[in-house]
Formats: structure tokens, C-alpha cells, sequence
């Protein structure tokens, strides 16, 4: 089966960024590939760059449009691929396989729409950010970037950018057709990849309106009362979120009450409780030891029969996932921060980090941001993770390199009971 990609990129007088992204494109290491440029009829220079790379390019042009959306559509028109993928001005690739990683999906003829993760870029930092996994929360939010997702041509033509729609539903209307595309039974696969790198104040980073638009969309031309609620209830707590108040109360909780208080708090019936208060995602018969400290503890989840014991650092800025029957021993650290050392502005990057089923993480070792440790790994006390560890996998050292195997026959649960802990 072919699999030709048709990348699109639409544009309105941007020379400042159009030429890096399509080099993003070029540099991509799959070969079946296409080029589509719509330009809106620029006169700041970008139609000359572009015509630079005239003979790499399968189809463009530089003439007025109704919009980008209409732009969009207009791409969609001339794609000779057997997926789409829009790569819009200002936009990158997160490397240089990301369409290469992106294809080789399982179970692709079964499939009629691939996404993946995005990297959201802001002034000074990074951010990686997973795309959802559950499909059904579709019918109430998108749960990925449009960026990042190929889309079959024939099942794009189907569903384009419905225009009509754009006083109402704005720049929402990829979401629009993302919604209209599921409810019409197309079949999501996610691939558990970075697929685009965008910028955070593109024209869609306006919230208010992101939360109308999307009420409008999945209320999906009938009245309901409690989604008019719940936009009602979002929009006030994004403005709350805006207050000075909200921003002390907020630290006050998820800084000094986890971090100070908590830990002279002997009961840990007590303190799952104030945990869930502040968002801690944690499940059943898991424990958390007293003297532990947290950063961005709403951006934590830990599965069932999970044990944190004591001195452990949990940074939960770049999003920690942390299964069932996992073993923290003591001291250890979880890092999803950190900075481009090479940097003028010394931007922050932040990844998340992945911690199956079964792992025991050693006294006092540290795993860095973007690892992630398959189900049964076990990491010696001491080592420093890098890169990620193969299920059943046993690594130590600086860096940490496997040095055996785990027996896979496991079935236990870590669970710890001791009063006053």
C-alpha cells in the first residue's frame, strides 16, 4: 500500500518564518513525500522566497484567498498524496523523522486518521505535550494538535474546512471538521511520536474564545444544560486563574501546603485527602511517605499499589505518568525540567516522563526528562537514566546501561501499611 504524504503549508505575509519551515519539510527523512505551498497573495517577500524552491515543490501559488481555511481547502485540492498533513507557516517539525515516525503506525489500513504529540514553543521554553489516548473524549474537546495528525486524502475531501461556519465557529473550524470527521465513524490512531512543534501565540491562543467555540461545536446543533454550565463554569475559572488572589491561593496550596505541611501530617488517610484537593491524580491502596517534595503536583498521576518513600523529588512541571505496583525507593529524582544550555535566553524545555507497570526505581537514582522506563524495569540504586529502559530491563551506572534481565513472571503488589509514615 502507498503511503504518499501531501505536506501543506498556507501562508499571508510571513517571510520571517517560511523559509524554516519548509526547509522542516525537505529535511524529513521520509521519501514519499509531496509539497503543496498556498500563499495569500503576499507582498512582503515571502512569494519570492518561496519561488526560490520552485522546482521542490509540487504546487503552489500566491494570490488572494478567503481566509486561511479557504487556503487550506485549496491545498487539500491539488494533494496527489495518500495523506495530508498541514505544516503551517511558523511551524516545524519536532525532528527530522517525525512524518517517517508518524506513518509507520500500527495497523495502518485499518486507520483512517493518525495523531501524535506536539512540542509547544513559547518565548523561553518548550513544553512536550502528550495528545490523549482515549478517543471518546472527542465528543467533548480536541485531544491533539491538528498539526500533528495525518489525515487519509480521500476522508479529507470528505470532510473539508467548512467556511460557512467561520463567523461562528472561528478558528476553531479544524476542530470543526476533526469533530464532524468523528462523529462520521472515522477511525483515530494515535502513535505515540512527536509529530509538530508549534508556536503557543499563534492566532489561535485566545481561551475565552478556544472555550465558546468549542461549546458551540460539540453541543452539535442541540441545547444542553449542562455544557452550557460547564462553559460557564471554565470561563469563570480561567478568569480566576487571571487574579492575583487565585495565583497566591494556588501556591499557597501546591507549594506550602504540600511541601511544608504535609510532611509533619503522621496520617496518610489525611493526606491523600489534601493530595486530591490539589489534584493529585493517585490510585488505589498506592502511599506516599511523608518528607517528599513536588513541583506542579496536578501534572502527577500514579496508578494502583504505587510506593513513594521518603526524600523522593517529583517534578510534575513536564507531566510524570506513573503506573500500577511501581517501587520509588528512597531519595530518588523524577526530573521532567530543564534548560538548552546553548541558549541566549536560556530557554526551558520541558518532557514528560513515563514509568510503567512493575519498575522499581532504586534508592537514590534519577531519571531525566523524556525517559520512559518500560513495564518490570528495575534501575539500580545511584544510576542516572538517560534515555529510555526496555521492559524487564535491570540498568545502573552513570549513564545507566542494562546490565541483565528481569524475570517477567510478576504478579505483586507494593503495598505499605505502617502507622506513621
Amino acid at each position: 500500500m502507498s503511503n504518499k504524504i501531501s505536506v501543506i503549508t498556507v501562508v499571508y505575509n510571513d517571510v520571517e518564518h517560511i523559509q524554516a519551515t519548509m526547509e522542516s519539510f525537505f529535511a524529513q527523512t521520509w521519501q514519499d513525500k509531496e509539497y503543496i505551498v498556498i500563499d495569500g497573495g503576499s507582498n512582503d517577500g515571502t512569494a519570492e522566497i518561496i519561488k526560490q524552491y520552485s522546482d521542490k515543490i509540487a504546487y503552489w501559488c500566491s494570490e488572494k484567498d478567503e481566509g486561511v481555511y479557504d487556503a487550506m481547502n485549496k491545498g487539500i485540492s491539488h494533494a496527489t498524496g495518500d495523506w495530508i498533513n498541514f505544516l503551517n507557516c511558523g511551524d516545524l517539525y519536532a525532528d527530522v523523522y517525525a512524518l517517517e515516525n508518524a506513518i509507520k503506525v500500527d495497523d495502518i489500513e485499518n486507520t483512517d486518521i493518525i495523531y501524535g504529540n506536539s512540542i509547544a514553543v513559547d518565548k523561553n521554553s518548550k513544553t512536550y505535550v502528550f495528545a490523549g489516548n482515549d478517543t471518546l473524549q472527542l465528543r467533548n474537546r480536541p485531544i491533539y494538535r491538528h498539526g500533528s495528525s495525518l489525515i487519509r486524502t480521500e476522508i479529507h475531501r470528505k470532510y473539508l474546512f467548512d467556511v460557512s461556519k467561520k463567523k461562528k465557529f472561528g478558528f476553531a473550524l479544524d476542530w470543526d471538521m476533526i469533530f464532524r470527521a468523528y462523529k462520521g465513524g472515522c477511525r483515530f490512531k494515535k502513535v505515540n511520536c512527536y509529530i509538530e512543534a508549534y508556536d503557543v501565540e499563534g492566532m489561535s491562543n485566545q481561551p475565552i474564545k478556544e472555550l465558546i467555540y468549542n461549546y458551540r461545536i460539540t453541543q452539535d446543533k442541540s441545547f444542553s444544560l449542562s455544557k452550557y454550565i460547564g462553559l460557564q463554569k471554565n470561563i469563570l475559572f480561567y478568569k480566576l486563574r487571571k487574579t492575583f488572589i487565585y495565583k497566591y491561593l494556588s501556591a499557597f496550596l501546591k507549594e506550602y501546603v504540600v511541601n511544608d505541611i504535609l510532611p509533619h501530617i503522621p496520617s496518610w488517610s489525611l493526606r491523600k485527602r489534601i493530595l486530591k484537593t490539589v489534584k493529585l491524580s493517585i490510585g488505589t491502596k498506592s502511599f506516599i511517605m511523608k518528607r517528599n517534595y513536588f513541583m506542579d503536583i496536578n501534572k502527577i498521576s500514579i496508578g494502583d499499589y504505587t510506593d513513594i518513600n521518603r526524600g523522593c523529588f517529583l517534578d510534575g512541571r513536564g507531566t510524570i505518568i506513573i503506573g500500577n505496583n511501581v517501587s520509588i525507593s528512597h531519595e530518588v529524582k523524577i526530573i521532567t525540567g530543564s534548560h538548552d544550555m546553548d541558549s541566549g535566553q536560556f530557554e526551558a524545555i520541558y518532557k514528560p516522563i513515563i514509568i510503567d507497570d512493575y519498575v522499581w526505581l532504586g534508592a537514590g537514582c534519577t531519571i531525566l526528562q523524556g525517559v520512559h522506563i518500560g513495564k518490570g524495569a528495575v534501575v539500580c540504586a545511584g544510576a542516572v537514566v538517560t534515555n529510555d529502559v526496555n521492559p524487564y530491563e535491570v540498568v545502573a551506572g552513570i549513564p545507566a546501561r542494562m546490565i541483565k534481565h528481569r524475570n517477567k513472571d510478576l504478579s505483586y503488589h507494593c503495598i505499605w501499611e505502617v502507622p506513621f509514615t
